[in-house]
């Protein structure tokens, strides 16, 4: 197998145009396809991530009036809105994983339930849920009845959804309107897509790789929330070319993309430098763990990646992560790690579409 050898630079500039930075795309649906999800722990930030793809508006009549987007519990356990119409694949490649969790006494002891009551818990969930939208209380009151067992109500009202996400990673739970609970095949009004497991963790690893290659089986891993060797077999039997970046082995990119990744200027001007202003939990920043070792400068990780998961805005100018910023009414303020030149700070005030203060 051939090895492809690239810089950094052609790294970045590719990143940016496979994650749609450097040209737009309206539909919010094909935004959430192509990024193989939108964060959306903060509906602000997924409405945001959209936006700077071109997609300023769509998402709420995806989800509520089209359910063209399903708002579920995927990636790392973290909510994410993903396209209807694949909602089989996903779930059949989250049910893969969920097979392969365990359930040590301290989390007993956390969570308050064993695994044994989870799995019963999830099967429940199964039963009691339909197309009708039920708030969380109302969905505690039917799986205790459904079960016969009202102990496990203390547990469920307070997990913080813990107990909820086995479910939705199997395709029997998704976010209904207003923080009610729906059966996705019920909202949807047709049966998820069958996958078997192995085809649709193949199919999720190259979804990855074509828009955060080329990546690490670690980065597979830790996006994935799993553990690195199932990432290692996924890498194995899929069609991938390895690659070098500036002289480090261990990266991959599906077969496909090579030829488009090399041909990629390592010099010059490119519109995947930026500059761009990047909305809280943008997927540039969050995978993979690689890339975003190189992007954020030493000593100012955690101003990006802060407590409690929380990602910050950032501008992003060369490939590299140049500052954090937030806005206030219309007035956007940039805290650049460095002085940058003055043409940089024109372009980001043409992007903002708003004042921008430096601090």
């Amino acid at each position: 197998m051939t090895l492809l050898r690239v810089t950094w630079r052609q790294v970045t500039r590719w990143r940016a145009e496979r994650q749609l930075l450097t040209r737009g795309e309206s539909d919010a649906v094909e935004v959430a396809r192509r990024l193989t999800g939108i964060h959306a722990q903060v509906a602000s930030s997924s409405v945001a991530i959209a936006a700077v793809r071109g997609s300023s508006d769509g998402v709420d009549a995806a989800l509520w009036s089209r359910r063209a987007l399903v708002r579920t519990w995927a990636m790392r356990g973290t909510l994410h809105l993903l396209p209807a119409d694949e909602l089989g694949l996903w779930a059949a490649a989250l049910t893969d994983r969920e097979s392969r969790r365990r359930f040590p006494p301290s989390w007993e002891r956390e969570h308050g339930v064993s695994g044994e009551t989870l799995h019963a818990i999830t099967g429940a969930i199964g039963r009691v849920l339909d197309a009708e939208p039920v708030t969380r209380a109302e969905l505690v009151e039917r799986v205790c009845a459904d079960l016969g067992r009202p102990e496990v109500a203390g547990p469920l009202a307070t997990s913080w959804g813990a107990l909820l996400k086995p479910a939705a990673a199997r395709g029997l739970l998704c976010s209904g309107p207003d923080g009610t609970f729906v059966s996705p095949a019920g909202w949807l009004g047709r049966p998820l897509d069958g996958w078997a497991a192995a085809e649709a963790n193949r199919a999720v690893l190259l979804r990855f790789l074509a828009v955060n290659g080329p990546a690490t089986a670690p980065d597979v891993a830790r996006w994935w929330g799993e553990q690195p060797a199932p990432a290692k077999r996924w890498i194995k039997a899929a069609p991938v070319v390895p690659v070098e970046i500036d002289d480090e082995a261990g990266f991959v990119v599906r077969a496909e993309d090579a030829d488009a990744l090399a041909a990629v200027p390592a010099a010059g001007e490119h519109p995947g430098d930026g500059p761009f202003l990047l909305p809280g939990f943008d997927p540039w920043v969050i995978a993979p763990l690689s890339h975003r070792r190189r992007a954020i400068p030493e000593g100012r990780e955690s101003e990006v990646s802060r407590t409690a998961g929380w990602i910050s805005p950032v501008l992003v100018v060369d490939g590299r992560v140049a500052g954090v910023w937030e806005r206030s009414d219309e007035t956007i303020t940039v805290r650049a790690f460095t002085r940058l030149p003055a043409a940089v700070r024109k372009a980001v005030a043409t992007r903002a579409g708003a004042d921008v203060v430096w601090s």
